[in-house]
Formats: structure tokens, C-alpha cells, sequence
């Protein structure tokens, strides 16, 4: 009998040993990666060695250790597991320098031991003895030795420890450049080549909110970056930049929080990302509802979001029904018929701005280029849903006077001339922005058409804050996204990127001046030319529809809402005037040109970046004025 208790004994223990090296085999690769992935620095990790640690030499380690006896002679080694003190000590590890400094403190503030004064034998004074009773749990009270292994600490940081303890105490660390700027902090100059990458990446690579809501950013205008993107990716890109330029880059660290700091505007999108903010403050009031309980409240909020999107939904509906209406008519005119003939015939366009884009540009473009400002085109596109075909204007920065209401009614104005329908009825859509667009200007210029006669009625719409995404939008979308895999040095470049963005012609480009130098269409004030006509529609910004009928001249009606009653306004100053065809147009005026410090910016700075010298002397040529 006893003969097989050994015996059997005999085959667990082999058993359990090949169990272990099974275990030791197939958890080798695993606890190898996990092991090396641990990278701590030195200087302020305090650790024992630089290298990786090797997880078969340290369980060997430890094995060893716990079958030694301990040197206390308390056999403190047997209350413990090879697996525990592995965990325990790679646990250890992983803490940073405060934290291993923060959790020693509080195991000895609570292992101290004072005893009562004595004398000692080389001093008369009497002395205050301190020893400590090392423990690991409550029920676990173990020698220095082995609460020193189980951490992995050494001898020397503790008594360092035990030294803080009783000279200052408990009291949290002080770094050692505590009020003094440290040398490898970040410099003025790097903050700034940070700043303008930033401003320069996100002019190539970002889209203005469609919202076009300036409360959420404190009237900044967000900016969207594309889905793919995050902060490391424009990091990468960032240091690339600066290996080229011969200049030490900052790190991640450091480039983020730059970039929150200064430009908490520019974001990354997100596959749903709500660009209304009046619906973010439905969302956090029924968030609130929910939190305090009262069912009453909840209701109310939840009311006041339906009616919102409501409201919103049904302007987005007025939007498709004008597009079908107009595809519609255009679908009824004959081959040899043109839209003018038919008395019925409706037409929608919209329009909007798009970002601004910089020549010269590559679809791998990193380098200094990002931290200078290159020259810049405007884009601004008019679109007729029913071809469908977007006219994309673009103008060089040194022939465009500046966005307001004046650059918007002459566009509109060649646009109707050169590529306009010549429909009877015609439906527009625009964005919110009351600088370029909702303002009394441009519902002037629409009276002014139909008193005319060029139009029989013309209805302005514009869709809710937060939520105008329309048909401009896609168009550029396309535009940029040829714009990101073309190499542009010069604006001939850049006309064709519009072209080529599709295959069907459903983007055309317009340029400000032909292949002479001579302007195409012309920059007029229209704004004082029809201030002296028309009246000013009081609090227009309250209003989303405006209807002008050439059956009522001088009468305008409009509605704050698609569904709202209908309120009619008299804007003519003298209520029997008449255009005359011999009425002069409004005087023109031009773009002041680009300054000599811009003209000799670009030559020093941005022609450097262009590789061939034709496209050189087209972008950035050398100033004919004195550098000052």
C-alpha cells in the first residue's frame, strides 16, 4: 500500500513538472512580447537594467529564491507563489517614478515602529529609535529581504525612502526643475513652425463646417479633417517636414497639446458627426432630463428636440422638392427648344465658397512648404442641379477684392449672363453667412433682375444653421479629393484639377482673366448702386424665404419658416420708379494687386518649391518693385 502511495506520488510530481514545462514552452513567445513591449526610461523610471527583461531568466530568478531559505530564518519565502511574484513585480515595474515613490511612502508611513528615547552609548543626547516592521498583507508579515524581492526594489532606494520619511514625510516629490524653465522645454520659434504647419496642413487637407455655425468655436469656423486622419498621423507627416528643413521637430506630446490649445477649431471628423448646435444642446438637456428624473421635464425636452429636426427636416425637403421641380421642367423642354421659350420653366441653383487652395502643391507634399503661406486661389461654385453642372470661379489671389456681398452679386450677376438658362422662374439656396449671402444686398440684385424682366419671380431659400449641407459641398468634395493626388505649380494647373475632377463635365471651371490677361467679367458695386433704389428689410435675419413676382414690383414676401404665413414688404424708395435700359450698371472696381512684400514673399520663399523654371516665373516671378 505505501508502496503505491509513492509510486503514484511519484507520477504527479513528473506529471506536474511536465505540466510546467508544457506551459513554460507555450507561454514563452506570448510573455516575450509582453515583456519587451515595457520600455521605461532610466532617468526617470529608476529601473534595474535598460535591456528587456527576459521572462524565462527572471521566473528562474524567482524559483530559486523562493527554495532558498530566507536569511531571517522565518522561512518567509513559503507564503508566497513563483506566478504571484512575477505579477507583483511586473506590476512594480510598470509604475512611474512618483507613483513607486508614492506607494513606498505609504507601506513604510504605516510599517514605522518608534519606540521610546534612549541613550546612546556615543552621545548624551537622547535619540529617537525607529524600526520597521515589514509587511505584505495584514496576515503576511515578512523579513526587509523579502519585501524588497517581492517589489523588485533595491536596498538603497529604500533607505532613501526611510530618509524622506523621517526628515520631510509624507509630502509629495518636488522635480528638481520645479520653478526654473527646463532646457529641453519648448522653444518660441518651435512653437511657431507648429503653429503655421498646422494652418498650412489644414488648408491642403480640411473642410469647413457645413454648418457654418460660428458659436460652437467662439466665431472661429470649425474645420473638419478627413476620418483617416488623427493627431500621430499629422504628427508623422509634421516631423518628416521638419527632417527636411534640418529642424529638430517637437514630440507628439508636445504637437497636440499646441494644437488644442490654439486651434481647438480644427477637429477630425467622425463617420456621424452632428454639425448643429442647437441640436448638441437638445442632446446635453435631455441628458440632464434623464438624470434628475422628472417625467415632465423629460417630455418638454424631448419636445423642444422633434420640433427642431422637424423644422429642419422640412426646409430639407422644400430643398429636394425645388431640385425635382427644376429636373422636371428642364426633362419637358424639346431638343430644339430652349428654356427661355417655355412661359412655365423653372431652374434651381445654388451656390457657396469654398476653402481657399494653395499653389504650389504636391500629392506627397511634406517639406518646408508647410510652414510658409503659398499663393492662394479662391473658389466659389454655382450649381444647376437639373444638368447637373457646377461652375466653378476661380480667382487668383491677386485679382480677388476680398468675400462680402458685392463679389457675390457680381458672380451671380456673370453667371446668369454666361451660363443662366434664361429659365421664367427661378429657385435659389445659400448658406446662412450674412456677409456674402443674407443680406439686403443680394435680395436688392433679385428684385432688381425681375423689375427688369429678366425673370418672371425669383425665390431666395435658405436652410437651418447647423444643417446645410447641399449640393455645392459635393462638388467641392470632388475637387479636393483630384486637388490631394495632382502635383499644382501654377493656376493653369489648377484649372485643369477642376476640370479633370470628373468625367462627365460636371464640374467646369471659370477663370477671372483669358488667355491675354484681359478680365472676363467685372467686379461691380452693387451694394451702394442698389442702396439708393431699394429700401433696407428690416431684421432680414429672422426671415428663411424670400419671393419677389414681377407682377408685384417693388413688393417683397417673405416667410420665417417653409410652413409660416407669408408677410409682404414695399422695399422701393419711390414708389412709381422704373428701371430705365439706358440706367447705367453699378461702377466697377478692382483687387489692389498684390503688395511688394507679398510679391517679394513668394519669390523668396515659395519659388524655391517649384521645380521647373516656366512655372516659376507664372507663380512666383521676380518683383519688378524694391524690396523694401
Amino acid at each position: 500500500m505505501k508502496r503505491e502511495k509513492n509510486h503514484i506520488d511519484k507520477r504527479l510530481q513528473d506529471l506536474e513538472i511536465s505540466f510546467q514545462e508544457l506551459e513554460q514552452e507555450y507561454l514563452r513567445p506570448f510573455l516575450l512580447d509582453k515583456f519587451n513591449e515595457v520600455v521605461l526610461s532610466s532617468a526617470s523610471q529608476e529601473i534595474e537594467t535598460s535591456r528587456p527583461i527576459n521572462p524565462v531568466e527572471e521566473k528562474r530568478l524567482i524559483s530559486q529564491f523562493l527554495s532558498t531559505p530566507c536569511p531571517c530564518g522565518e522561512n518567509c519565502q513559503r507564503l508566497f507563489t513563483v506566478s504571484e511574484v512575477i505579477e507583483s513585480r511586473e506590476n512594480f515595474r510598470l509604475m512611474s517614478w512618483n507613483e513607486k515613490h508614492s506607494f513606498i511612502i505609504g507601506k513604510l508611513q504605516t510599517f514605522i515602529r518608534v519606540s521610546k528615547q534612549s541613550v546612546s552609548a556615543r552621545t548624551i543626547k537622547l535619540r529617537e529609535r525607529q524600526k520597521f516592521d515589514y509587511f505584505i498583507n495584514a496576515d503576511r508579515p515578512v523579513c526587509r529581504t523579502m519585501f524588497l524581492f517581492y517589489h523588485g526594489e533595491s536596498i538603497d532606494r529604500l533607505k532613501r525612502h526611510q530618509k524622506y520619511l523621517t526628515e520631510i514625510g509624507t509630502l509629495p516629490l518636488n522635480h528638481g526643475n520645479t520653478g526654473r524653465t527646463p532646457k529641453h522645454a519648448c522653444k518660441p520659434k518651435d512653437k511657431k513652425n507648429v503653429k503655421i504647419f498646422i494652418e498650412n496642413f489644414v488648408a491642403v487637407h480640411g473642410l469647413p463646417d457645413p454648418g457654418r455655425d460660428l458659436r460652437a468655436e467662439k466665431g472661429r469656423l470649425k474645420v473638419y479633417l478627413p476620418t483617416v486622419m488623427n493627431y500621430m498621423f499629422v504628427h508623422r507627416i509634421y516631423q518628416k517636414s521638419m527632417a527636411l528643413n534640418n529642424t529638430n521637430a517637437v514630440q507628439h506630446r508636445t504637437f497636440r497639446r499646441i494644437w488644442i490649445e490654439h486651434f481647438p477649431n480644427i477637429v477630425f471628423s467622425k463617420p456621424k458627426s452632428d454639425l448643429c448646435m442647437t441640436c448638441e444642446d437638445n442632446k446635453k438637456l435631455i441628458n440632464v432630463s434623464i438624470a434628475s428624473g422628472d417625467e415632465d421635464y423629460k417630455l418638454e425636452c424631448l419636445t423642444v428636440a422633434k420640433e427642431h429636426l422637424l423644422a429642419a427636416k422640412k426646409e430639407r425637403d422644400y430643398f429636394r422638392e425645388s431640385i425635382q421641380l427644376s429636373k422636371e421642367s428642364y426633362q419637358q423642354v424639346l431638343p430644339n427648344e430652349k428654356l427661355s421659350d417655355n412661359k412655365d420653366s423653372v431652374m434651381h441653383y445654388s451656390w457657396d465658397f469654398a476653402q481657399q487652395l494653395h499653389i504650389p502643391y504636391e500629392d506627397h507634399q511634406v517639406g518646408p512648404i508647410y510652414f510658409k503661406l503659398p499663393r492662394i486661389a479662391q473658389l466659389f461654385g454655382i450649381c444647376c442641379e437639373a444638368l447637373p453642372q457646377q461652375v466653378n470661379y476661380l480667382i487668383d489671389e491677386a485679382d480677388f477684392p476680398g468675400k462680402g456681398a458685392d463679389v457675390v452679386i457680381s458672380l451671380l450677376d456673370h453667371y446668369f449672363e454666361r451660363y443662366g438658362l434664361k429659365e421664367s422662374h427661378v429657385l435659389l439656396t445659400a448658406d446662412n453667412c450674412v456677409g456674402q449671402n443674407k443680406n439686403n444686398a443680394v435680395i436688392q440684385y433679385l428684385m432688381y433682375r425681375v423689375m427688369t424682366g429678366k425673370h418672371k419671380s425669383i425665390t431666395l431659400s435658405f436652410m437651418l444653421v447647423g444643417h446645410t449641407k447641399f449640393s455645392p459641398d459635393a462638388y467641392f468634395g470632388l475637387i479636393k479629393k483630384k486637388y490631394r493626388r495632382s502635383k499644382v505649380y501654377t493656376y493653369d494647373h489648377l484649372v485643369d484639377v477642376i476640370d479633370s475632377s470628373t468625367t462627365g463635365n460636371f464640374n467646369v471651371s471659370q477663370t477671372y482673366r483669358d488667355n491675354d490677361g484681359r478680365a472676363i467679367f467685372q467686379f461691380r458695386k452693387w451694394s451702394s448702386w442698389l442702396g439708393k433704389i431699394f429700401k433696407e428689410l428690416s431684421g432680414i435675419t429672422n426671415y428663411q424665404h424670400f419671393r419677389i413676382e414681377a407682377d408685384a414690383p417693388g413688393k417683397m414676401n417673405v416667410k420665417r419658416s417653409v410652413d409660416a404665413e407669408e408677410e409682404t414688404f414695399f422695399l422701393l424708395k419711390k414708389k412709381t420708379f422704373q428701371f430705365d435700359e439706358r440706367l447705367e450698371k453699378p461702377p466697377c472696381f478692382t483687387s489692389k494687386g498684390l503688395s511688394a512684400e507679398r510679391q517679394w514673399y513668394l519669390y523668396d520663399k515659395i519659388r524655391l518649391h517649384i521645380p521647373s523654371e516656366v512655372d516659376k516665373d507664372v507663380t512666383a516671378p521676380k518683383p519688378k518693385v524694391i524690396k523694401q
